[in-house]
């Protein structure tokens, strides 16, 4: 049994290495010529149809509609390459959409689930408790599979207070792996 795995595995370094790589190379091609523009996402926003905070639980005085997984982190994790067309779908799917404070949303701003917590209770700002903390990291989670979006910047025993195992986000890596070759795979062979 042992031996099977062994060879799965080494099959899959290679992938794996391939995968860092690039994921380096667009990451620190888009950070090194900071060409992030929020307006490239082209969001439509909207009014939420509740006063109550995803996060909180609480009444707002104000309300946002909060990308769970936000535009910047979107497009650091792998959606700097996507068309006009990709990242205006990304900004619009509701699925990754939460009515949230404004102050918290505010708060929030780009930051992946740990800084998010951290955020929350630093002493430095806006305190505030999370009550929906694992339900935030499982539609973060969906939303970063979902666009296979890289999982890099995020600390992994976030993930797994909130049952999403390292495994699991192994096999999204894989699938982003795969699904990148199968990109590469058919635009070469229209040139």
């Amino acid at each position: 049994m042992l031996k099977p795995l062994h060879k799965s595995v080494r099959r899959l370094l290679p992938l794996v290495a391939s995968y860092f790589l690039l994921l380096q190379l667009v990451t620190t091609t888009a950070s090194a010529q900071n060409l992030y523009s929020r307006s490239d996402f082209n969001y439509k926003s909207y009014k939420p149809n509740t006063s109550i905070g995803f996060y909180t639980g609480q009444t707002c005085s104000a309300i946002d509609i909060d990308h769970v997984v936000s535009l910047k982190d979107a497009y650091d994790a792998g959606g700097a390459s996507w068309s006009l067309s990709k990242k205006q779908s990304f900004a619009n799917d509701k699925a990754n959409h939460v009515p949230a404070c404004a102050s918290i949303n505010r708060s929030k701003g780009a930051s992946t689930p740990s800084e998010f917590l951290r955020k929350s209770n630093d002493g430095k700002g806006l305190e505030y408790e999370i009550v929906t903390f694992c339900e935030y990291v499982g539609i973060y989670h969906s939303v970063k599979l979902k666009y296979g979006l890289s999982f890099d910047g995020n600390r992994m025993d976030t993930f797994k207070k909130c049952g999403v195992t390292l495994q699991q986000i192994i096999l999204s890596h894989i699938y982003f792996v795969r699904k990148l070759e199968n990109q590469l795979s058919n635009s070469s062979k229209l040139t």
